[in-house]
C-alpha cells in the first residue's frame, strides 16, 4: 500500500489529533513510534493493526489503499482568529479530502468548470467601491437586484467551490486557491443566515485581492480588509437600494423586529443589517450602538429569526446520483465518493426501468 502513510497522516490530521492522542483511542495498542513509522511510509501495520487504526479513526479500511486521484497543488489554510494550528490542518485535510472527491465527480461526467473572475479591473480602495464592486457582480453574473436565493448553489455553478466542515463554534468561514480552484469553507453547522453572510465576505476576500498584469492595484495596507469584505457581502445579499426601500432614508431607530423582518427575507445577520443601515448613513453608529451591545453574547443570534429560504449546495450530489443512474460506476463506489452507507445512497438513486426503443 503504496500511500498508506500519507491516508493514515491525513485520517489523523482530520481528526485533529496528535500522534499521542491516537495512541490514546488505540488503547496504547499502538505505539508512538510505530505510528510515526507508519506515516513516514518506513513500516507497514499488520493487518489486526490496520482494522483497530480503521476504527479509531473513522475510515473503511480501504480509504488506506486508494491512491489519490488528484495531486492537488500545495496551499495554505489562512489562521483566523482563535483557530489553532491543529485546527487549521484538520480544516486543511478536510477540504483536500471533499475537493478530491468533488473533482473526481466532474472528471468522471468529463464536466469542466472553470472560475472567471468578471471584476479583475476594479480597484476596490474604500467601503463604498467595495459596494459598487458587489452591484458590477450581481449584474456581471445576472442575479437581479432582488434578494438572493441559495447562494452556495449559485457559487458552485459559477466555478466556486464551496466546502462545509465541522469546526470549532466561533469559526464561520475562510477561502483560498487550491491552484487556480477557488475554495470556500463554510462551518455547516452556523445558522443559515450566517453562512450565507461568511460566503458572500470570503468571495469578496477571494476576489477583492485578485489582480491582473494590467491592474497591479491592491486595497491599501491600512485600509480595514475585514470592513471592505462585510460591506461587500452586505451588498451582494441586500442589492442596491432595497434597505432604503425597508427601511427609510433616515432613522433615530430601528425596531429589532424589523431587522428580523428583512433577515428571513434577505438571509443575512441582524449585526449586518444593521452595520449596512450605518454605512448607508440611515441611522449614526451612536444610535446603532445599543443594537450592536445586545448581540455581543448571542453570536447565533438565536431567537432572533431565521432565513425562511432554502440553503443548500446539491451540485455534488447530483453528480453522484448521476453516476449511479447512468451506471458509470457501482452503487457502492458512489456511496464511498459521497461519504455515505450504500443503503442510503440506494434510497436515493433508484430509477425507473428503461425501455429501449428499436
Amino acid at each position: 500500500m503504496q500511500h498508506f502513510g500519507e491516508r493514515l497522516k491525513a485520517a489523523r490530521k482530520i481528526k485533529g489529533w496528535s500522534l499521542q492522542e491516537l495512541v490514546s483511542k488505540t488503547s496504547h495498542t499502538v505505539s508512538k513510534q510505530a505510528l510515526s513509522k507508519y506515516e513516514a511510509g518506513v513500516m507497514m501495520p499488520s493487518r489486526k493493526i490496520l482494522l483497530l487504526l480503521s476504527g479509531a479513526l473513522g475510515v473503511k479500511p480501504t480509504y488506506f489503499e486508494s491512491q489519490p486521484v488528484f495531486n492537488l497543488p500545495e496551499f495554505e489554510i489562512p489562521r483566523k482568529g482563535d483557530l489553532s494550528a491543529k485546527q487549521s490542518e484538520s480544516i486543511k485535510e478536510k477540504v483536500k479530502d471533499l475537493l478530491e472527491h468533488y473533482l473526481q465527480a466532474e472528471a468522471l461526467l468529463n464536466i469542466r468548470s472553470k472560475f472567471t473572475n468578471p471584476i479583475k479591473p476594479f480597484p476596490v480602495p474604500d467601503e463604498q467601491a467595495a459596494a459598487d464592486v458587489a452591484a458590477k457582480l450581481l449584474s456581471k453574473w445576472g442575479l437581479g437586484n432582488g434578494a438572493l436565493h441559495n447562494v452556495t448553489e449559485m457559487l458552485e455553478e459559477k466555478g466556486v467551490r464551496v466546502i462545509q466542515v465541522s469546526s470549532p463554534d466561533y469559526f464561520e468561514g475562510l477561502s483560498t486557491y487550491v491552484g487556480k480552484v477557488p475554495v470556500i469553507v463554510l462551518h455547516k453547522d452556523r445558522p443559515t443566515a450566517i453562512k450565507r453572510f461568511a460566503a458572500m465576505y470570503e468571495l469578496g476576500q477571494l476576489l477583492l485581492k485578485i489582480t491582473t498584469d494590467t491592474d497591479k492595484r491592491k486595497i491599501p495596507v491600512d485600509t480595514d480588509r475585514h470592513k471592505i469584505c462585510e460591506i461587500f457581502a452586505a451588498a451582494m445579499l441586500l442589492p442596491g437600494n432595497a434597505l432604503e426601500t425597508l427601511l427609510g432614508s433616515k432613522r433615530m431607530a430601528i425596531a429589532p423586529g424589523e431587522l428580523i423582518c428583512i433577515k428571513e427575507q434577505y438571509g443575512l445577520p441582524l449585526r449586518a443589517i444593521m452595520q449596512q443601515a450605518v454605512f448607508k448613513g440611515i441611522i449614526d453608529r451612536k444610535n446603532a450602538n445599543a443594537f450592536f451591545k445586545l448581540l455581543v453574547d448571542n453570536a447565533d443570534e438565536t431567537d432572533l429569526g431565521n432565513y425562511i429560504g432554502e440553503e443548500k449546495a446539491q451540485r455534488f450530489d447530483r453528480m453522484v446520483y448521476r453516476l449511479v443512474a447512468e451506471g458509470i460506476i457501482d452503487i457502492e463506489k458512489a456511496a464511498d465518493l459521497a461519504r455515505i452507507p450504500v443503503e442510503e445512497l440506494q434510497q436515493k438513486v433508484q430509477v425507473f426501468d428503461t425501455v429501449v426503443q428499436d
